[in-house]
């Protein structure tokens, strides 16, 4: 019996049973599966690996990924990056024979198996110690070898450092302009001749709340935007469902603000939201995002279109700052939020009231939980009120 792991069978034969005998097994081995190319398939894999992820694991999209290039080419190999230090491990994806040569025998479906198992295992000690740029992360990742390659990126793509900030990037910005100005400024990586797969973008944990289908659908959008402007070869992603690890890492990083906006009616008509200050700014700060469009522009139209007063109110939460600073950084937001209304068209004399009325009287007690302080319990005191009542109901 001839196997399709075998080299030529039989002992001395004429030449032309010999040409018969090696077109035979040519044939044989055609029918076992296509031909490994002599060309090395390279595929470097990365992980952001954050508290506010899950942990690293390869979806069986990532899987087929790494198993195919194993079984494609005679010299396949893998490289895990290391997320902190941007060290790589190589891994021999090709199964080998313990002489070097390849092997194609019963046993290579399992040994291409344990090579693909064995960078799940370097996945699994990586656990980030700082927050993640990703633009950089991928910069640094294109440098461990030379295209044609593949990048495989493990990462919800919640990046919250550098040039490609989402909390001041927010979720209303166009991506081509993103990807664009991250051209203009130099930070964009090359990805000439890279095959690049983005996985997992989106999936979150820890103190990460999770994305809603709008949100998703705009992270993508954006690194879509930002591969195809770097000049990758292709972009893609691997929306198969992953196993859903507990992150690794312990060190806490930043939460990517998702827009939490909560309806208002009150009497003689009053409508309004209530928006989480982290929406429209960032720590500290009394700068409106870029996305804070988003929600004030609807409401601009609705105060514009019903010829409606406008009343704002900044709220903060008592876990940090003294009395006065809480108070002026709320009334700080409050006046921004008016400054924007106007540039979108809304009278200034139809907003009435402008107030930051700080903690409003909360104490610190409000920010816990059965005895441990609770980091979302106090989000939802730091907040915008922006109520809409008409003309008529006001003047009653």
């Amino acid at each position: 019996m001839l196997y399709c792991s075998r080299g030529p069978v039989g002992g001395s034969l004429r030449p032309a049973a010999t040409l018969m005998l090696i077109v035979l097994v040519l044939a044989l081995i055609a029918g076992c599966g296509t031909t490994p190319s002599r060309v090395p398939d390279k595929i470097v894999v990365t992980a952001t690996a954050t508290a506010n992820e899950p942990g690293p694991v390869l979806a069986i999209g990532d899987q087929s990924l790494l198993s195919a290039a194993a079984a494609d080419s005679t010299s396949a190999v893998a490289y895990v990056v290391n997320t902190n230090t941007g060290q790589p491990v190589s891994v021999p994806l090709t199964p080998l024979r313990p002489d070097g040569q390849v092997q194609y025998g019963p046993d290579r479906s399992a040994q291409i198996t344990q090579n693909v198992n064995q960078v799940q295992r370097l996945l699994d000690d990586e656990a980030a110690n700082r927050p993640f740029d990703l633009v950089a992360l991928i910069a640094a990742a294109v440098r461990v070898t030379n295209p044609p390659a593949t990048l495989l990126i493990l990462s919800s793509g919640l990046s919250t450092a550098g040039g490609f900030d989402l909390r001041k990037v927010g979720w209303a910005a166009n991506p081509a302009t993103v990807a664009a100005e991250l051209k203009q400024a130099g930070l964009l990586p090359a990805l000439d001749g890279w095959r690049v797969v983005f996985s997992g973008l989106g999936d979150t944990a820890g103190r990460q709340a999770a994305l809603p289908l709008p949100q998703r659908t705009t992270l993508t959008a954006y690194w879509m935007a930002i591969c195809h402007a770097a000049g990758a070869a292709s972009c893609s992603t691997d929306d198969t469902t992953r196993p859903d690890s507990a992150p690794r890492s312990i060190t806490k990083v930043p939460v990517v603000p998702i827009p939490a906006v909560a309806s208002i009616t009150g009497p003689h008509g009053t409508t309004g939201i209530s928006v989480p200050t982290e929406d429209f700014f960032a720590f500290a700060s009394s700068q409106l995002l870029p996305g804070a469009d988003a929600i004030l522009s609807p409401v601009a139209v609705q105060a514009r279109a019903g010829h409606l007063l406008v009343s704002i109110t900044g709220y903060a939460s008592p876990d940090g700052g003294t009395a006065a600073y809480n108070d002026a950084l709320s009334v700080a937001r409050a006046h921004a939020v008016r400054t924007r209304l106007i540039a979108l068209g809304v009278p200034s004399k139809w907003i009435t009231h402008v107030i930051g009325a700080g903690t409003a009287g909360t104490t610190l007690q409000a920010c816990y939980r059965a005895g441990q302080l609770d980091e979302a319990a106090c989000a939802a005191l730091r907040r915008v009120v922006i109520l809409l009542t008409p003309h008529q109901a006001a003047a009653s």
